[in-house]
């Protein structure tokens, strides 16, 4: 890794910005780089993404830029204070060169208007999480005692409730238990006198306090109901107290409904593949490329429907600004070391960005025709004439199973479900750190996995992060499938690719549907 390259090409990229045309500088009621221009962050994220950048030289040309473009820019408006009209003149901004010693005396000397003070850091800074290539990351999550699921068994029952004129059922997806605590993955339905008009944020709210649990041995239990904003209707609901890792089984049951057994046998439940793992020998680079093309290829949900069918007509594009800087993110990549001028993913991107219609991204490298199968599949299903039209129809799946470590971080699959239109698999997860920054390009950088999916039909369905929540060390997160995957899916091939290795598991599907 050449670090002293990372930096004098973030260096070069600001000079080239400070000599481009400045709009006036507008004024801003709070502190921050508010000249910092989307070339240059995104720059600046993938290098310290992939750790040839650390976060101290990256706050320090940050900041050097913003004071350049603060003093050199003409105001919009006359402004009081030393930069006003009376202020002092414009001074000009020279970025010291690696090799005179970025932290050395002359370094400093370098910016002739001088260097503000750095604030206290009250948080995670830019690159404080770590990204590919980081390895194992300490302190990310429990201990070595703790290295997976203890319990990890499929359900797939329904539990009927009444609650004050509302009825509703309570699917249950799978059970963990962990050192963390033991919990049911939930999704649920309500129906009955609710008035959306009331309560337009939750349409539907499961009355936990309303059921009763109790295990083979006579305990009881309380549930505690941690939900998701997308969707709405699906959470986690934890057992308190922690019961005992031994018992066989769990009556539920909500007033004026029946009692419904749960059986915690694994040995019950449909006979699972072992993972395979293999070596997937990628560069901390290309690691970050092929997250950047999946990326785009996950992002069209966030645009209308419409406006995704007339991509071709719409110049430069709606994707257009997602793309600024991907050939400067590419040849700072190279200059680090970290992405060889050989490799053939800056290819596949510029393959990607053609098959999405995104222009404007500066790659040099000429679009190839050597794409991974899943995306193919997904730039297959975009470009067809109306890939959106069949309509997701509800259901909840029973998926439970453990994935071997990659990178640091250990997933488990904990239950699918179709509704409000799409599809989403909850996962457990350890290892991550999401305080971290937003990574290039609004890539969730915490999450430094690729998961896909491929239906019994044959389709591929890549996966991107859409909601989180926290508890002792461990995280659960919703992963929004793209495209949706049909009810009709008897089984799915789940892919997970990190930096040094990926690990395939088939899994069945067992699908119950709301009333």
């Amino acid at each position: 890794m050449n670090r002293e390259g990372a930096e004098t090409y973030l260096r070069l990229v600001a000079e080239a910005e400070l000599r481009g045309p400045m709009p006036p500088a507008r004024l801003q009621p709070w502190a921050g780089l508010s000249g910092l221009t989307a070339r240059l962050a995104s720059v600046a994220q993938a290098l310290t993404a992939v750790h040839a950048l650390d976060d101290e030289t990256e706050a320090d040309i940050l900041a050097g830029f913003d004071l350049a473009v603060t003093v050199r820019q003409p105001p919009d408006r006359a402004v009081s204070g030393p930069l006003g009209a009376a202020g002092p003149r414009p001074a000009r901004l020279m970025f010291p060169s690696p090799g005179l010693g970025a932290r050395g005396s002359r370094a400093g000397a370098a910016l002739s208007v001088g260097r503000p003070a750095r604030p206290a850091p009250s948080g995670p800074g830019p690159g404080a999480g770590p990204g590919p290539g980081a390895g194992p990351r300490p302190g990310a999550g429990p201990g070595p005692g703790a290295c997976g699921p203890d319990r990890l068994v499929p359900i797939g029952l329904t539990v009927p409730y009444r609650d004050e004129g509302l009825s509703g059922e309570m699917f249950l997806m799978a059970f963990v238990h962990t050192a963390a605590g033991a919990r049911f993955t939930v999704a649920w339905r309500a129906s009955g006198a609710y008035d959306p008009q009331l309560s337009p944020v939750h349409p539907g709210i499961l009355p936990v306090q309303r059921f009763t649990v109790t295990d083979n041995r006579g305990g009881r239990y309380h549930l505690d109901l941690t939900g998701s904003r997308v969707p709405e209707w699906a959470g986690d609901l934890s057992l308190r107290p922690d019961p005992p890792d031994d018992i066989s089984w769990l009556d539920i049951s909500a007033s004026e409904g029946p009692v419904v057994r749960v059986e915690l046998d694994p040995g019950n439940a449909e006979a699972v593949a072992e993972p395979v793992v293999s070596e997937t020998k990628l560069s901390p680079g290309e690691h970050l490329l092929v997250m950047l093309a999946e990326r785009l290829l996950t992002v069209a949900p966030e645009f209308p429907h419409d406006l995704r069918m007339q991509l071709a007509a719409i110049s430069p594009g709606p994707l257009h600004t997602m793309a600024t800087g991907m050939g400067d993110v590419i040849a700072a990549l190279e200059a680090a070391d970290v992405l060889s001028p050989l490799s053939p993913i800056p290819g596949r991107l510029a393959a990607v960005c053609a098959g999405m219609r995104v222009s404007g991204h500066g790659i040099a490298a000429p679009p190839t025709h050597d794409l991974p199968e899943p995306w193919l599949s997904l730039l297959a299903h975009y470009q067809r004439r109306k890939p959106d039209t069949t309509p997701v129809r509800d259901g909840y799946a029973a998926v439970a199973a453990a994935l071997p470590e990659l990178d640091g971080v250990r997933l488990a699959l904990l239950g699918l479900l179709n509704t409000e239109g799409g599809s989403w698999l909850q996962v457990l997860a350890r290892g991550l750190v999401p305080e971290s920054p937003m990574g290039p390009f609004g890539i969730d950088h915490y999450f430094p996995l690729s998961v896909w999916i491929r239906d019994s039909g044959g389709r591929w369905h890549a996966s991107r992060p859409a909601g989180w929540h926290r508890g002792s060390g461990e995280h659960v997160l919703k992963l929004q499938l793209v495209p949706p995957l049909s009810r009709s899916t008897a089984w799915i091939e789940v892919l997970a690719a990190g930096l040094s290795a990926q690990v395939r598991i088939r899994l069945p599907l067992r699908w119950g549907y709301p009333s």
